[in-house]
C-alpha cells in the first residue's frame, strides 16, 4: 500500500548525494510516520527523487507544508512588485508556485526569455540573496526534452567542507560573503535591476562562508552563487585576495567526487536541502519545451559557524 511507512524504499544513488524514494504517492495525504521517515532520509541523503508523481500545483505546495511550509521566491516577488510578468506563456499566477520554463510569450521554446530560458545555470544555492534563504526546494517536471539536455547537478557541501585542505579552512575561518540578487542564475541581469558597478551598489545580505545545519549540527560550505566582482566578494578581504580564494573554493567544492547528476523524466520531483548542497543546470535544447513547477520550503535563519557553540560539533 502506498504511503505506509513499511513500504517506503530508500535507494541511494551511490554518489556523494541523493536517493530515490519509492512507495510514496505525493498526491495523497502523508502520515506523521511517513513524514518522519522522509525527513530522516532527506537529512541523510540531502536530495530526494520521487518518480512517476501525478501532481497538481496544490499538491506541491502541500508537500512543502510537511517540511516547514512555503516561502516566496525573492526575485519573483520583486518582479511582480515592479509590474513585470513572469517568463513564458501561461505562467502560474499563484505566488506559491513558479514555472521554470524555456517558453516565450507565445508558448514556444526559446533560448532567451524573461527568466533563465534555455541557458546553462551556474552552481548556486537558491535565494541566498535574502536574509533567510529557503530551507529547500521542490521541483516537479511537467515537460522534459527527450535529448538529455537540462540535467540538474548537485554537490555535497558537508563533504566539501570536511575535506577542505587545512590552509583553506584557516583562510575562510571567520569570513563572510556578500550575496547580490541583481542577476538571474543564468548570469543575466534581472529586468527590474541594473548591473552593479561597485560594492556600494550591492544591497544583498552578508552570510558566513560556513553555516551550521540546524538538524544535523554539521558544518557546510555556504558559497551561494559566484558572480563577477563586485557582485560577490569576501567582506573581510581585499578584492584580489578574495577573488583568488573564491577561485580555489569553487574549484574544490564542485569536484566530481561530490556531485550527482539527475537526468530528468516527466513526473519526476526533486526535493533538495538548500543548506547543504549547491546545484546547477546544464544547457537546455532551445528547440524543445521544458516546463517544471517549483516551490520553496520556508527557511530558518542562517546559523553561522563562527562563534557558535554548534561549530564545535
Amino acid at each position: 500500500m502506498a504511503n505506509s511507512v513499511e513500504n517506503i524504499e530508500i535507494i541511494p544513488t551511490g554518489k556523494a548525494v541523493g536517493a530515490e524514494i519509492r512507495g510514496v504517492d505525493l498526491s495523497q495525504t502523508l502520515s506523521k510516520g511517513v513524514v518522519e521517515k522522509l525527513t530522516k532520509a532527506w537529512a541523510e541523503h540531502l536530495v530526494l527523487l520521487y518518480r512517476d508523481q501525478d501532481l497538481e500545483d496544490e499538491n506541491i505546495v502541500t508537500l512543502s507544508g510537511y517540511f516547514g511550509g512555503h516561502q516566496p521566491a525573492g526575485a519573483r516577488q520583486a518582479r511582480r512588485q515592479a509590474g513585470i510578468k513572469d517568463a513564458g506563456k501561461d505562467s502560474s499566477t499563484d505566488m506559491r508556485i513558479n514555472y521554470v520554463s524555456n517558453l516565450d510569450d507565445e508558448g514556444n521554446p526559446t533560448q532567451h526569455n524573461r527568466g533563465i530560458g534555455s541557458h546553462e545555470i551556474r552552481w548556486h544555492s537558491d535565494n541566498t540573496y535574502v536574509e533567510v534563504p529557503p530551507t529547500g526546494t521542490l521541483l516537479w517536471a511537467e515537460i522534459i526534452p527527450d535529448d538529455n539536455t537540462g540535467n540538474t547537478m548537485f554537490c555535497n557541501q558537508y563533504r566539501a567542507y570536511e575535506e577542505l585542505p587545512d590552509d583553506l579552512k584557516e583562510a575562510i575561518e571567520g569570513k563572510h560573503m556578500m550575496h547580490d540578487g541583481s542577476r538571474t542564475t543564468a548570469n543575466r541581469v534581472h529586468p527590474h535591476r541594473t548591473m552593479p558597478q561597485s560594492q556600494d551598489d550591492i544591497d544583498g545580505p552578508i552570510h558566513p562562508m560556513v553555516r551550521i545545519h540546524p538538524l544535523t549540527g554539521k558544518r557546510a560550505l555556504f558559497l551561494g552563487r559566484r558572480w563577477d566582482y563586485p557582485s560577490t566578494y569576501i567582506v573581510e578581504m581585499r578584492n584580489d585576495e578574495g577573488e583568488a580564494l573564491m577561485d580555489k573554493l569553487w574549484a574544490h567544492a564542485t569536484q566530481d567526487k561530490y556531485v550527482w547528476v539527475h537526468q530528468w523524466r516527466p513526473k519526476d520531483i526533486l526535493q533538495w536541502d538548500n543548506r547543504s548542497v549547491m546545484h546547477r543546470r546544464t544547457a537546455v535544447n532551445p528547440n524543445q519545451k521544458r516546463i517544471l513547477h517549483r516551490t520553496l520550503i520556508k527557511g530558518d535563519p542562517v546559523i553561522s559557524a563562527w562563534g557558535n557553540n554548534a561549530a564545535t560539533q
